[in-house]
């Protein structure tokens, strides 16, 4: 069955007690599985909000705290809260003061005792960011792994891994990287029996500037990693979430209208020093994109009289007063409507007719954004809704679909 990973905000603790509530989900999936398969909580967020940890265990939904340890490899603000956490730095460390065996050993402890501590049913060991095969914090990411089982071991912490590898998809995605990057961490990683694998590879995720290549190569790299045998879940994917588990993987993950696409070096920046802290609120989900818009686009379509009913929510159980439901209630439309779109791939007999329907959605997509963006340029909103990301999926989808027929005629 594949899962939906909810990554959620500081803000959003009501939204996910509603969403967690027995019952919440069985009106709106066809079969009794809850909106939220699991739930990840940024480790500050973790610790400013027990009470989101709290809402999950009491529903019975398994808990990831994400160390987010890839900040270390960045200046932060004094102030950053991410900084004052047990191992937290606001100074950058480089990969020397990292690879340190006396410094892996420290932040592992302080990690899993820090997530055993906020309620995590699974621990996440520390992971950096990996921008090539050769980059040497390809080999830290292998020592915090093997130095978390450890760690687990001698302390009796009986809980499952579920390592992220976090790493830059121009690099680490072609298939020439596949032996010295993708593989040798899987391997490293299968060895201490993990429950999953959560991978990342950024930036991707932009519906404006993504090419087909690119996508193929985020497709094809995931893909190559599930050959391990292990679960494997999309991390900070939710643009193309629903079309990686079409083409195979056990799930994705996203946050609620926000955080729906892979770019790590961008969140890095945005916490040095001089950048302004916080960011832009939750956007308004529309299916027929399979994103998140930003609040002005989302009205304006809405609010528009031809547009309103090509993408509000014709679902009366998530939204019953339609347009209006869907901006006011954005957070609990955006969670229900993935989680539906998720069922209804899972609920397709074939892999085929997955990726059939995938690439079928993403081609409508393209037209639709065509007309949205002359709905918005004549009420004269500069953002436009890009169609290339679209127009790559789509194709990917088409060479999936070609391989998979000659395959079967060989």
């Amino acid at each position: 069955m594949p899962e939906l990973l909810i990554r959620s905000g500081a803000n959003d603790h009501e939204v996910v007690r509603d969403l967690l509530a027995p019952g919440a989900g069985s009106v709106l999936l066809p079969r009794a599985r809850p909106l939220i398969d699991r739930l990840v909580l940024d480790a500050h967020v973790a610790a400013a909000r027990p009470e989101l940890a709290e809402s999950a265990r009491d529903a019975g939904v398994p808990v990831l705290v994400d160390p987010l340890t890839i900040y270390l490899q960045g200046e932060l603000r004094e102030a950053d809260r991410w900084s004052r956490l047990p191992f937290g730095e606001a100074r950058k460390l480089d990969a020397a003061e990292l690879a340190n065996p006396f410094y892996v050993q420290k932040l592992v402890a302080e990690v899993v005792e820090f997530e055993v501590g906020q309620g995590a049913t699974a621990i996440v060991p520390p992971y950096p960011y990996v921008t090539s095969p050769d980059d040497p914090h390809l080999d830290i990411a292998i020592a915090m792994l093997r130095a978390t089982s450890r760690h687990m071991a001698r302390n009796g912490i009986a809980l499952p891994l579920v390592p992220v590898l976090c790493a830059q998809l121009q690099r680490m995605g072609p298939e020439k990287s596949w032996r010295e990057g993708l593989d040798r961490f899987a391997a490293v990683a299968l060895d201490l029996g993990p429950e999953a694998l959560a991978v990342c590879l950024s930036p991707a995720g932009s519906p404006r500037t993504d090419s087909y290549n690119k996508v193929l190569r985020l497709f094809a790299a995931t893909r190559r990693l599930k050959q391990s045998g292990v679960r494997v879940f999309a991390w900070r994917q939710g643009f193309y979430g629903p079309g990686l588990v079409a083409a195979g993987i056990d799930g994705y993950e996203t946050g609620i209208g926000t955080k729906e696409q892979a770019n790590l070096a961008s969140a890095i920046g945005s916490r040095k020093p001089g950048k302004k802290g916080g960011g832009s609120g939750p956007g308004i989900y529309l299916e027929p994109f399979g994103r998140s818009v930003t609040s002005r686009v989302g009205e304006t379509l809405l609010g528009h009289r031809s547009m309103r009913p090509k993408v509000m929510c014709d679902d009366e159980r998530c939204c019953p007063n339609g347009a209006a439901s869907t901006i006011d209630q954005r957070r609990h439309h955006a969670v229900r409507t993935r989680s539906r779109q998720l069922a209804t791939i899972e609920n397709q007999p074939h892999t085929r007719w997955r990726l059939h329907q995938v690439e079928k959605e993403s081609r409508a997509a393209v037209d639709l954004a065509v007309q949205a963006n002359a709905v918005l340029k004549e009420a004269k909103v500069p953002e436009q809704i890009g169609t290339r990301g679209y127009e790559a999926l789509a194709g990917v989808m088409d060479f999936f679909l070609a391989s998979m027929e000659e395959a079967r005629a060989a």
